[in-house]
């Protein structure tokens, strides 16, 4: 099996491809005592978060996080009492179970949340992270070989501004297998979790996204035209979070790539997860898995 038999990479952008944890903690650290070590602010913002998305998955990641900033900062009681319930999708492609509509949210919210505060500016820094200094070339390098599709935990206001980071003029259109979002993106298809109205570990997300690059996606979520028709055994899930998607990768029967970065981050790690070795290949970085793509296709080129 190689690297190179798969035509589509589905990523996982916040810890793999952007360097969040070093936004978030830059961030959630003027709320502890200075002596408060870096893992114990990340843990805590860890917890907080999932507890949140796994209460309401409707609401927007940059709404999150100033829930996230209220709740740590000890300002107010921020129990989601919307629904409580998971978010499905539907075939049509919509969410079900949600008890209140995003725009309402962003009202409540900002009822709730007065744009000047510094939970709100928290809110609004996810386009501000930046992404590890690999990170851009390895994936323009690994567009000249597949589909490179966003699967992300992120309301698609943020990742707008991610987006951004992660293109490159100088990288030519004509290089990519695939036809992306534009001639300076990496990517031919972003899912966000506000699209799919569900966060990550949800299986029906990656469930969702497998769909989507099928013969037979649904009409109201973002696909590409004409549908791809690819095969599960064709996709590779590339990540650094074991808990949100090499484990739902496996539970799938994908193969998957951790981006372990250098076992440096603590969102997403679980310790039961890095002693079974749940992955099919590891690379410490992103660059290092385009080298591997570049060597295999060296190979297979001076073979014939």
């Amino acid at each position: 099996m190689q690297l190179t038999s798969h035509k589509v990479l589905i990523f996982d952008v916040y810890g793999t491809l952007i360097d969040w944890e070093s936004g978030i903690y830059n961030s959630l650290k003027p709320l502890f005592p200075n002596d408060t070590p870096r893992e114990e602010v990340l843990e805590k913002y860890a917890t907080a978060e999932l507890d949140l998305q796994t209460k309401d998955p409707s609401v927007a990641y940059s709404k999150i996080l100033d829930l996230v900033w209220v709740r740590l900062s000890g300002q107010a009681n921020t129990n989601l009492g919307h629904g409580g319930g998971q978010t499905a999708v539907t075939e049509e492609g919509e969410g079900v179970g949600a008890s209140i509509s995003a725009a309402n949210l962003d009202l409540a919210y900002e009822s709730l949340t007065p744009a000047t505060s510094d939970a709100d500016r928290f809110g609004a820094s996810i386009p501000t992270w930046q992404p590890f200094e690999d990170t851009v070339q390895a994936l323009h390098r690994l567009k000249e070989h597949f589909a490179l599709v966003v699967l992300s935990n992120v309301d698609n206001r943020s990742f707008g501004g991610t987006h951004e980071l992660l293109k490159s003029k100088t990288h030519e259109a004509s290089k990519s297998r695939y036809l992306t979002e534009t001639p300076d993106s990496p990517f031919s298809l972003i899912l966000t979790a506000q699209q799919l109205n569900a966060y990550k570990p949800d299986l029906r997300v990656l469930e969702t996204a497998l769909q989507q690059i099928s013969s037979t996606p649904r009409s109201l979520l973002p696909h590409p035209t004409p549908p791809w028709a690819v095969e599960a055994r064709e996709v590779l899930v590339v990540a650094n979070s074991l808990l949100h998607d090499i484990e739902p990768a496996n539970l799938h029967n994908l193969n998957n790539v951790w981006i372990s970065r250098h076992e440096k981050n603590t969102i997403g790690t679980k310790s039961d997860l890095k002693e079974r070795g749940v992955w099919t290949w590891r690379f410490e970085t992103l660059g290092d898995l385009a080298d591997a793509v570049d060597q295999e296709v060296k190979e297979a080129r001076d073979a014939t």
